[in-house]
């Protein structure tokens, strides 16, 4: 009996060990081995997925299936270059071309499999979130998801010599960033800023972030220093979608509309993001919002996008929203939200909620990709910009609210429809570089007035008119030197004071605006992670329209004042 236990001991062994991923087998001298795991976007291993070794003419030398750790090796290979492929369920295929395998040596080469969504980010569903490269962080969890498991070595032919290990942990990490800028800022943006943000993401995949702003004194002006604190955290599901729970609260002693003085906005977004599977995306939320001038106004702007892929390449999308500052789940990335409160003139805030229906379909062309977009609008007390130093007569009577520090102020238009249709086109150029191109045809305000007309008979000179805005802008990174750059050109009749499309583009998205971020080298002189910044709106003043003060004095409107900042940050 010991005799025949032992035998059935030693076959065990034999059928263990002849079981590929649980221990290296050996492979003659002069064949290659290729081994390595395959996980999510998350980096959650994936149990069963198919992989394929193939030859540059996609015909399959080998095949091998992933353990439940996520592992796979194949062994007895002809030493040369091949590609790798992984496959799945509900997920789309990962695949590594110019694998090269030298001959006695085994080669380790991870694949990230992502689901629709994350493998199809490039679809330009809201334009101005790709627009908006300021002072403010990315969720690092949102950029660390979609990081490769596996750092690779190329050579100058692009090919894969070597690679990390098969195992792969998530670490948590804290990244900080201080910054001073200053300049001839917009409305609310008087003064030096000081800004600090502190990003946070633990092991599981959630985080949280931390921004504050201080702007400091305003000579001539004896106001109190504004200050904006936002507060933010995202937790992961684990099908891929999140959960977004982000508080800001925002105090402009410089404000005033002649009857009262000083703004405060308090704002709760929450959004949630569904993924079933590789088809659909569902992504709500809402934003509450308590503005106080003389007496406070509260509102709530719900926003839905259903997101649909009926076949390969092709992305279908609904979305609805309350209001311009938040959209989608995207929207919280952006750290500072844009201040659009608008005055009666007897210190009650306006109500600017709205509604916007959009139905877009987005193809990939190749490299490029083509958006065709149709909307209708219902929108309210539009802000219209201007510049100049306003008096209190003036503030009060044509019920506008103004930062006298920045000689800005911000004046309602009527109630008006609009509807339309956008087209875009992105190109890369390098892989971290784009070329945008924008039509857009709908509805805007357009102002009727001469050079005689007062502030307060402005409103009887805006209506409503049908118009179209033509927009091309580089974006991105530039190689090498690793400046972050985005030039754009967005033109529009003159005498139009809003957006076309409103709902799709920033407030200060008008004529030439240009942002430059570059990272300073100088060896010992200073120490490492300081970003020079320059951040430039309307740089030819384009689109000014001039109004009449009480006192004479010529004002403007516009519907992007030109306004330039710039200053340093330090990362750490």
């Amino acid at each position: 009996m010991r005799s025949r236990s032992n035998l059935y001991t030693i076959l065990a062994l034999t059928i263990v060990l002849a079981k590929p991923g649980v221990c290296a087998p050996r492979f003659d001298s002069s064949d290659a081995a290729l081994s390595g795991s395959v996980r999510d976007a998350h980096g959650v291993p994936q149990m069963g997925a198919l992989v394929l070794l193939l030859t540059a003419d996609a015909t399959t030398v080998a095949t091998a299936f992933t353990d439940n750790h996520g592992r796979y090796i194949i062994t007895a290979v002809t030493p040369g270059r091949y590609q790798l492929k992984a496959t799945a369920a509900f997920f789309v295929p990962a695949s590594r071309p110019n694998v090269r395998l030298q001959a006695g040596a085994q080669a380790v080469v991870n694949l990230t499999m992502s689901t629709l969504y994350e493998a199809e980010n490039w679809l330009p569903a809201q334009k101005r979130s790709a627009n908006e490269p300021a002072d403010d962080w990315k969720w690092t969890l949102r950029s660390s998801a979609n990081r490769p498991l596996l750092r690779l070595v190329d050579d100058a032919d692009g090919n894969v010599l070597v690679s990390s290990s098969a195992e792969h942990s998530r670490r948590a990490t804290t990244q900080a960033r201080v910054s001073v800028t200053s300049g001839d800022g917009g409305f609310g943006e008087g003064g030096v800023h000081q800004v600090l943000v502190l990003d946070r993401t633990i092991e599981n995949g959630d985080g949280a972030i931390l921004r504050a702003d201080i702007a400091g004194s305003r000579s001539p002006f004896p106001v109190l220093p504004s200050a904006e604190v936002v507060a933010g955290y995202e937790r992961r599901s684990p099908t891929g979608g999140s959960t977004r729970l982000v508080t800001s609260f925002q105090s402009h002693p410089e404000l005033t509309d002649g009857t009262a003085t000083g703004l405060q906005v308090m704002r709760l977004a929450s959004t949630q993001e569904f993924k079933f599977g590789d088809m659909m995306v569902i992504d709500a939320g809402s934003l509450l919002k308590a503005e106080h001038l003389q007496s406070v106004r509260f509102s709530a702007e719900p926003f839905v996008r259903v997101s649909v892929r009926p076949m390969s390449g092709v992305m279908v999308e609904y979305r609805y929203a309350a209001g311009r500052e938040l959209q989608s789940s995207e929207d919280l990335d952006r750290l500072k939200t844009p201040l659009r409160t608008l005055t009666d003139g007897s210190g009650h805030p306006l109500s600017t909620k709205g509604g916007h229906h959009e139905v877009s379909v987005s193809r990939k062309l190749g490299s490029r990709v083509l958006q065709l977009s149709a909307y209708t609008d219902h929108l309210n007390n539009v802000a219209i910009s201007g510049t100049g130093v306003m008096d209190r007569t003036d503030l009060h009577d044509a019920a506008v609210i103004a930062d006298p520090t920045t000689a800005r102020f911000a004046i309602s238009s009527a109630n008006y429809m609009a509807r339309g249709v956008s087209v875009s086109l992105v190109q890369p150029l390098t892989p971290s570089l784009a070329a945008w191109f924008g039509y857009d045809a709908g509805t805007a305000i357009v102002s009727e007035m001469d050079g005689t007309t007062t502030v307060f008979a402005a409103k009887k000179g805006l209506s409503s008119r049908n118009s179209y805005a033509v927009s091309g802008a580089l974006r991105g990174k530039i190689l090498r030197t690793g400046t972050a750059v985005r030039a754009e050109y967005r033109w529009q009749p003159e005498r139009t004071l809003t957006q076309v499309n409103a709902f799709n583009v920033g407030d200060q998205e008008a004529y030439l605006g240009v942002y430059v971020r570059q990272r300073l080298w100088f060896g010992k002189y200073l120490p490492e992670g300081i970003d020079a910044v320059i951040d430039a709106t309307n740089l030819l003043a384009q689109g000014y329209q001039p109004v009449v003060a009480s006192d004479g004095r010529v004002l403007f409107l516009a519907q992007a004042p030109r306004a330039i900042q710039g200053g340093f940050a330090f990362n750490f």
